[in-house]
């Protein structure tokens, strides 16, 4: 039984190398049924003892502070510290084998797309990550750290917090003040759990994390979201460009005639200014003007590197939005 986290895939041949021998492999599902009858399959317990098996944990594991595991069925999940684990579990030994992230990362996107020619002159890039979001999974997290390690020397980590309290009053039904605090233990509790996968590349790529509710905090920031207000009031066309968007997405995740329906297209429209108003100050406190998401990108974003509205704060218009496409593996 060899254990590690759920966001990596074993390397066969180094496992192999590291157990000094060639037959290794992983079982099948109809071979797992059979030696483990009343455990669903990928619920089996670390408990190797149990079914007099060896147990080899993976050189890193004894970095994280708590493991999690499922126990013979997906209802049941055991969290505990690691001390803890290893002790009960009693592993016969830590071996060095290599991992690869379980999702494949390839651009899907880039915008403006005079820029994909350009990414390699590019040192610094942020990522921005979306709280409760599947496309933000640790094991997600994991394949874009990876590729993002691979391009940049060093990227920023934004933790969109504060203004993913806006989901919270959609999703939650939850008060402004409720929701606002919510998000903000969202956002450490995130950071705690994804911190050990931005430290395993720190030989290649530095991580730093920020948050949202930090910049919102500065007075650059009350100044970029004044003056895309003021540019909502004053040009219709940017005004009906974030309707537009921000309808398109409440209609991926509401139906159109529930009677919230303009109140959360509202809402949303104030989750975009604000996320606006952050990329901005980004840009001006040179963090990196390429910014790395998994998944497709609202159209106004695109509009606003075109050139379309002249009067979007300047710092926005240099702004070059990757896409990334992430495949299991």
């Amino acid at each position: 039984m060899i254990l590690l986290p759920e966001s990596l895939q074993v390397n066969v041949g180094s496992l192999q190398a590291a157990l000094d021998t060639n037959k290794v492999r992983l079982i099948k599902q109809e071979e797992f049924e059979n030696l483990f009858p009343y455990c669903k399959f990928g619920t089996l317990p670390p408990f190797g003892e149990l079914y007099n098996m060896e147990v080899f944990w993976w050189q890193d594991l004894a970095k994280n502070q708590e493991v999690a595991f499922y126990a013979y069925s997906y209802a049941h999940l055991v969290r505990m510290k690691y001390a803890d684990f290893e002790k009960i579990v009693n592993p016969q030994k830590g071996i060095i084998f290599l991992t690869r992230p379980k999702y494949q990362v390839e651009i899907a996107a880039v915008i403006p797309q005079v820029a994909r020619h350009e990414l390699g002159r590019y040192e610094h890039c942020f990522l921005g990550i979306s709280l409760e979001s599947e496309n933000f999974s640790i094991a997600k997290l994991v394949g874009m750290t990876d590729w993002i390690s691979k391009h940049f020397k060093k990227c920023t980590v934004l933790i969109g917090d504060s203004i993913h309290r806006i989901t919270l009053q959609i999703n939650q039904d939850l008060k402004e003040k409720q929701a606002l605090n919510k998000a903000l233990i969202q956002g450490r509790q995130y950071v705690d759990n994804a911190s050990y996968v931005f430290d395993n590349y720190i030989a290649t790529c530095i991580f730093n994390v920020i948050f949202c509710s930090e910049i919102q905090q500065s007075e650059d920031y009350l100044k970029y979201y004044e003056q895309l207000q003021n540019l909502i009031r004053q040009d219709e066309k940017f005004a009906n460009s974030v309707k537009s968007s921000v309808k398109e997405f409440v209609l991926r995740h509401f139906k159109q005639n529930t009677e919230n329906f303009d109140f959360y297209v509202e809402l949303s429209s104030r989750y975009l200014l604000e996320e606006l108003a952050v990329f901005t100050c980004l840009i001006k406190y040179d963090l990196s003007i390429m910014m790395i998401y998994p998944g497709s990108l609202l159209k106004i974003f695109e509009e606003i590197a075109e050139g379309h509205y002249p009067g979007v704060p300047d710092s926005l218009k240099k702004i070059v939005h990757v896409s990334l496409h992430l495949k299991r593996r």
